[in-house]
């Protein structure tokens, strides 16, 4: 049963009365967090799960399934830039990969109950930015190669291409950052291509 600012719901009564309540404050920023280092044993495992302040009383060990979505997309698309890196010879230290997204329950209680829910809330997911900080000695050229690779062919990323994608790399060798390219937004001809280094 999911807490909303403290508060249990469940029916749908329970639920539009929190939208009505809380209003705007409901619309928050979920962030998964995955990471691969020299000691990592299983790259899939489970990501670290940020809520937003509405949901922040849930339990840790309670996953809800619309916040599995976050956590596949972090774990399927971080895992995919070691498994490329050790394909195509490149060396690669670490991984950090964010999936960050907006997220608006009231879209789905549209119409129940008297609920009016903002017509911006209509499809729940609002954003999804990605954002991967590679540590290794590998030109830049390479690593920007194996993060287009990742955002336009991983199948999880794929499936979520409905929402609207924005990305970011940053690179770091020695600790020191290199460059960061932000606020992208993912061009859909981009997850037609073939190749490594052209996406």
């Amino acid at each position: 049963m999911p807490v909303v600012f403290g508060e249990m719901v469940s029916s749908v009564e329970a639920i539009v009365a929190a939208c009505e309540r809380h209003g705007d404050h409901l619309r928050g920023t979920y962030r998964a967090h995955y990471r691969f280092d020299a000691t990592t044993i299983d790259p899939y495992t489970a990501p670290r799960l940020e809520r937003p302040e509405a949901l922040a009383h849930n339990a840790p060990d309670a996953i809800y399934p619309w916040e599995q979505i976050f956590l596949a997309a972090a774990a399927c698309a971080g895992s995919d830039y070691p498994m490329l890196a050790a394909h195509f010879g490149i060396p690669l230290e670490r991984v950090d990969f964010v999936v960050e997204g907006v997220f608006d329950p009231r879209g789905e209680f549209d119409g129940l109950a008297g609920f009016d829910a903002p017509p911006d809330a209509r499809h729940c997911y609002r954003t999804l930015h990605f954002r991967a900080t590679l540590v290794s000695s590998a030109p830049r050229e390479e690593l920007e190669s194996i993060h287009d690779r990742v955002l336009s062919h991983n199948m999880v990323l794929g499936a979520l291409r409905g929402v609207p994608q924005t990305s970011e790399l940053i690179t770091l060798a020695g600790g020191r950052r290199q460059a960061t390219v932000g606020m992208m937004r993912i061009p859909r001809s981009a997850r037609d291509d073939d190749g490594l280094g052209s996406g």
